[in-house]
């Protein structure tokens, strides 16, 4: 009898376990087949459909194929070299500048200054300004006939004649840098801000304590717990600033003479006003295979996970 009772036990419990198995695999397929069917859609598709129109000489209109035609053009074309060093001049730029002024602002806020959190809740506003308003007000203020900079630096005697900072040769792409920069510094500011918050202050007093200096404690304690975030921007904002476009796009059409056109740029300027709708996808798929190289590089090299973690 005992034995026939623990056997009844033994298949109810089976049974539950059975049913719980099931509601759990229903819960696990409710949660993730919307979110595949989400990223094959919106991800994989558009990726597989653009990879096979750059295969094409004229997929829109009269199909051709020319495998990768579109590719050798590209790669054997010396514009294709200047665009791409524009980008990388750009992204490098940008991404440098706004970590170093995002961690010099970081760090002098979480000294609790009078005025820090004042100045913390201004820095989110670049960050949320529409682009075109963030143009529209750089543009003012280079501007070489009402603009306040080159007034300025005229009154001072830095220069005698206004500056077109903005149509000029050499001061196109620096026009474009500084005015990403303002936007986008807030960025690494609040990340590393908050990464600062969350180092320990005992670690600076017992440094403090032992004789270090500032620059030993920022070498030893600070630097160290910042890694990883300084490792992740890098990264994540430099493939933003490397597929850059609208600022560079309303600020100078990619001019003067293609001194700031990016290869981004130069995709709007192929699938639109060329329309080559294959060669553009094709310079897509370059810059896609780039990026993916270089991040398959970084995170080998660096591992910023474990930096995190």
């Amino acid at each position: 009898m005992s034995t026939e009772l623990k056997s009844r036990v033994s298949a109810a419990q089976s049974a539950l376990s059975e049913r719980e198995f099931d509601s759990t695999t229903l819960l696990l397929a409710a949660c993730f087949v919307p979110m595949f069917v989400f990223f094959l859609v919106v991800w994989v598709i558009p990726i597989i459909y653009a990879l096979g129109m750059s295969l094409f000489s004229a997929p829109v209109r009269n199909p051709e194929f020319v495998g990768l035609g579109n590719y050798t053009a590209l790669l054997g074309s010396a514009e294709f070299w200047g665009f791409l060093w524009n980008s990388i001049v750009y992204a490098v730029a940008t991404t440098g500048l706004s970590l170093v002024i995002g961690l010099g602002l970081a760090l002098v806020i979480n000294q609790k200054i009078r005025g820090g959190d004042a100045l913390r809740t201004l820095m989110i506003f670049p960050y949320l300004l529409p682009t075109l308003v963030v143009i529209f007000m750089w543009k003012f203020i280079l501007d070489p006939n009402i603009g306040i900079l080159n007034q300025f630096l005229v009154d001072a005697g830095f220069i005698d004649s206004p500056i077109a900072f903005f149509s000029t040769l050499e001061f196109a792409m620096p026009a474009v840098v500084i005015t990403s920069v303002w936007k986008f510094a807030s960025f690494a500011f609040f990340i590393l801000l908050a990464r600062l918050q969350a180092i320990d202050p005992d670690l600076y007093e017992r440094a403090r304590v032992e004789g270090a200096t500032t620059w030993q404690a920022f070498r030893d304690i600070t630097f160290p717990h910042l890694r990883g975030a300084i490792l992740i921007i890098l990264l994540v904002r430099g493939i933003w600033m490397f597929n850059k476009f609208d600022i560079i796009y309303l600020s100078t059409r990619g001019g003067p003479l293609q001194q700031t056109t990016t290869l981004p740029i130069r995709v709007y300027q192929i699938a639109f006003s060329e329309v080559n709708f294959g060669m553009a996808t094709a310079l897509a798929g370059i810059m896609f295979f780039l990026l993916a190289l270089v991040a398959v590089v970084y995170f080998r090299a660096f591992a910023p996970e474990q930096e995190v973690a």
